[in-house]
């Protein structure tokens, strides 16, 4: 009588451990197909061909690695990208080659009408003020350094004007000339200068925003006589 290979006889005898192994060889050839093809599924059996591991669901979330700030910087040779929640801080963070960095702790820009709100943003961020085109920056005070202040900058060409007076004279003394200049505000610095050569005893003594959107410039006449101011003054604010 012939002998039966045990493997022969294995299939040849279905039981129970018979449709174990075989689920479980077609499971794991499922599994192979899967990374193949470069993309696992967990909640979907078509993952996204364009994602290496596509997670669905409706009821429940995704958990990252969750630690310290000081259990994060124990990390050795962190890869760009590495992301954890720290529960020190409250927030996510990442590696991004050179140092970690909290979700959210990058610069913002905000735009608006007129100056920025003085209790708002937070370090670095930017402020576009769409009247003047000033931008703020978001620094420490460089007097206390424990109070967060906007510093400006101006890089719109509408800083600067120019302006004419016809038939203006300074009169012995101090006399002032307003000058309408639309985005003007009581923070800007201005400064004034003639496009021609002033008569000699006439000095412009200084220039200010004198309410919105005016420019006050004050002139000190040296002389007994007064004296003709017509001419083109550029007026730039700051």
């Amino acid at each position: 009588m012939k002998e039966t290979l045990p493997i022969l006889n294995f299939f040849k005898k279905p039981n129970l451990l018979h449709f174990v192994v075989c689920a479980f060889l077609v499971i794991m050839g499922c599994t192979q197909n899967s990374y193949s093809q470069g993309s696992v599924g967990i909640g979907t059996t078509t993952p996204n061909s364009s994602a290496a591991l596509d997670i669905v669901s409706t009821t429940k979330g995704m958990l990252v690695p969750r630690m310290t700030s000081g259990q994060r910087d124990a990390i050795a040779n962190a890869s760009v990208g590495l992301l954890i929640f720290n529960i020190t801080d409250a927030k996510f963070n990442y590696w991004n080659g050179a140092k970690w960095v909290g979700v959210g702790d990058e610069l913002t820009w905000f735009t608006g009408q007129g100056q920025p709100n003085q209790n708002a943003a937070k370090v670095n961020d930017l402020y576009l003020d769409e009247q003047t085109g000033d931008i703020y920056q978001r620094v420490y005070d460089s007097v206390n350094p424990l109070i967060l202040t906007w510093n400006r900058f101006n890089f719109n060409k509408s800083n600067k004007k120019q302006f004419s007076l016809t038939a203006k004279n300074a009169p012995s003394g101090f006399s002032k000339q307003d000058f309408i200049f639309q985005g003007a505000n009581s923070v800007n610095a201005v400064i004034c200068s003639p496009a021609f050569n002033l008569p000699d005893g006439v000095i412009i003594s200084h220039a200010w925003v004198s309410a919105p959107n005016t420019i006050s410039v004050k002139f000190f006449n040296t002389t007994g006589a007064a004296i003709s101011l017509d001419g083109n003054y550029q007026i730039a604010i700051f």
